[in-house]
């Protein structure tokens, strides 16, 4: 058996792999489990794994325990390793190890030979990595049920600052050698490095746009260290985070959340949010999920020591208790074929400019504008506008697309604005919002507009008017007004004291729709993009480009995925929804509990699980709450 990667989807055997599992320490030892070796411990808990209906495992190799000096690799350390991916291949699950462990829950685990050297820069530090990774590949060869190696997890926390002096080029080079070493020693095989959110939120080297030398993104989509303002675990934004950053990663590589769940709240709050937030994954387009974590922590040694609290994440209790998070993640993965939609065309993109995460530490730089983009993502699912994600990187246009989304860009490279104006002109409706008056602007030939000057003063500017609709705008700390003056565009829609707000300009055979407003920055505010209809602003656009909603549904706090044979529909909200939806020509009536979700089937659709063929959830073994009628 192997895995492999074709346009942009993972494969086992050539047949499409969602891999659905977890993160793993053994519950006793813990962080320590190399060294306080238990097989019969490690074979228990992946045949509950199996049993649990998961198809895959990550665990992590801490890297002082297979390496006691730079010159050594300690093989009893690899003879316990082959043992777990043994146990786990009889299971029947597939294995991501993570090799260069040494941040670990908040604590580095560091190698006591290290003595603070740089694991990026230091020859002697480089070969000693490129001598642990082949002896694992090496030990590993052959072994049909380990996907991927994951280099290492959130790598820049060993040294922060010196992971932030390093340029993207150095990053590069680094994951392409320790990946070229593994590839030696195991050919074929799948190597990625799995990050936090700042991999599109940062502006560091570790990103998700950075890993041409890498098979697969991993991401990690735990709400509480996200910018953006996300409110609470069961807000909006929190519950869609993980599919945004799934899907900013697959326009670079198949994408894995490789740790999903959520801390410091109750056991219903998490099962609430992991619920809502794999189903929306998956529909995403994930190629896989690990939730933290199998088990709590019985283990008291470091890193939980230091942070108690991290100790008790697990799906299951100190006993080996289910925890409903569990129960919920198990609905999922009994219905994650279905959850995993196959999504036709879209004629809306969402652009994603080469300096969309920042990457620049001058007083030019703005820091930025994936907050932005991820409020635009928002804004499209609550218009129910289906859409892919474009990447200024992306060599050909997309011939379909009618409407390309800029959202509030600080930063536009010359290859971003040529490829703007290769979209219009090739009869695309291109929309930008102005992030930055100075480096996101695009010019004044392409927008038909120029900026006369910046200042703070907002009076006269607090709603946007458009035709017959009106918005009320919502200024804070990120937004400067400026002053917005048409030259060979049209004024489309202008500010409650009458000056222009909405330029449109032909170009070529489309048109620029531009607009002075950081539109997409306005909801840094909690509660602000749930309060407002902002979202009707972007139907106006797509009204204007000629595109409509892919669904007819009245509740924007509902995403609705429409794919070629099934509809997922996620109720993103904390409350109870019921209202109708249409689905092509089909309604349905959908009620569901805050949170939760539902699979629609069409009429030659088969089920979630093996059985006869059915159109309602009511008699789904995948449904458990809510129904469509």
């Amino acid at each position: 058996m192997t895995f492999s990667i074709s346009d942009g989807r993972l494969l086992r055997d050539g047949a499409p792999f969602v891999a659905l599992g977890t993160d793993y320490h053994p519950s006793a030892a813990g962080c320590r489990w190399w060294a306080d070796w238990d097989e019969s411990a490690v074979r228990e808990d992946f045949h509950r794994m199996a049993a649990a209906g998961l198809n895959s495992v990550r665990f992590f190799l801490f890297w002082r325990d297979f390496m006691p000096d730079e010159r050594t690799v300690d093989h009893t350390a690899l003879a316990r390793l082959e043992a777990a991916v043994s146990a786990a291949e009889e299971a029947g699950l597939a294995c991501v190890p993570s090799l260069l462990t040494i941040w670990m829950n908040g604590q580095r685990l560091d190698l006591p030979w290290r003595a603070g050297r740089s694991v990026w820069r230091d020859p002697a530090m480089l070969a000693a990595e490129e001598t642990y990774v082949q002896a694992v590949a090496r030990s590993l060869r052959g072994r049909g049920n380990v996907l991927a190696f994951d280099l290492g997890d959130e790598l820049w926390n060993i040294d922060p600052a010196d992971a932030a002096s390093l340029s993207s080029e150095q990053v590069a080079a680094w994951q392409g050698r320790l990946a070229d070493a593994i590839r030696e020693e195991s050919p074929g095989s799948l190597v990625l490095q799995a990050n936090d959110a700042s991999a599109v939120f940062g502006h560091g080297p570790y990103g998700c746009d950075n890993q041409a030398e890498l098979d697969l993104a991993g991401l990690h989509g735990f709400p509480p260290w996200t910018p953006g303002c996300i409110e609470s675990t069961l807000s909006y934004k929190a519950t869609n985070l993980p599919a945004f950053l799934v899907a900013v990663a697959a326009a670079y590589r198949p994408p894995l959340v490789d740790e999903l769940g959520s801390y410091g709240v109750s056991e219903e709050t998490a099962t609430a949010y992991l619920g809502a937030a794999a189903a929306s994954a998956l529909a995403a387009g994930a190629g896989g999920l690990f939730v933290w974590c199998w088990q709590d922590i019985a283990s008291t040694a470091e890193p939980y020591r230091e942070r108690p609290a991290e100790r008790f994440a697990g799906l299951h209790t100190l006993d080996g208790t289910e925890k409903s998070t569990m129960a919920a993640y198990r609905r999922v993965l009994g219905a994650a074929s279905a959850l995993s939609v196959e999504r036709p065309p879209s004629p809306v993109g969402l652009f994603l400019p080469r300096r969309l995460r920042g990457q620049g530490g001058s007083y030019l730089d703005a820091g930025g504008s994936a907050v932005e983009t991820f409020h635009a993502f928002l804004l499209l699912k609550r218009a129910h506008l289906d859409f892919e994600v474009v990447s200024a990187a992306e060599r050909t246009l997309r011939p379909d697309l009618r409407l390309l989304i800029c959202p509030a860009p600080t930063h536009l490279t010359q290859d971003d604005l040529e490829a703007l104006r290769r979209y219009a002109a090739g009869g695309a409706t291109v929309y930008l919002s102005l992030g930055d008056h100075l480096h996101g602007l695009p010019g004044t030939d392409l927008i038909g507009a120029k900026i006369t000057d910046y200042g703070w003063d907002d009076q006269g500017k607090q709603t946007l008017c458009w035709g017959d609709r009106r918005w009320p705008v919502s200024w804070n700390e990120t937004m400067k007004p400026t002053s917005l003056e048409a030259t060979t565009g049209e004024v489309a829609a202008v500010y409650s004291d009458g000056s222009p707000a909405v330029v449109v300009q032909r170009a070529g055979r489309g048109r620029m729709i531009f607009t002075n407003l950081p539109v997409e920055s306005q909801f840094r505010r909690p509660g602000s993009l749930t309060a407002t209809a902002w979202h009707e602003f972007y139907l106006r656009l797509a009204e204007s480009a000629g595109v409509r909603p892919a669904v007819d549904c009245p509740e924007p706090d509902l995403e609705v995925v429409r794919g070629r044979t099934a509809t997922v529909v996620i109720n993103h909200a904390a409350r109870h929804i019921a209202t109708d939806i249409r689905v092509a020509n089909t309604r349905y009536g959908v009620s569901l509990p805050g949170k939760d979700w539902t699979i629609l089937l069409d009429d030659t659709s088969p089920a979630p699980h093996a059985g006869p063929e059915r159109k309602t959830a009511a008699d789904d073994p995948a449904r458990t709450e809510g129904a469509f009628v």
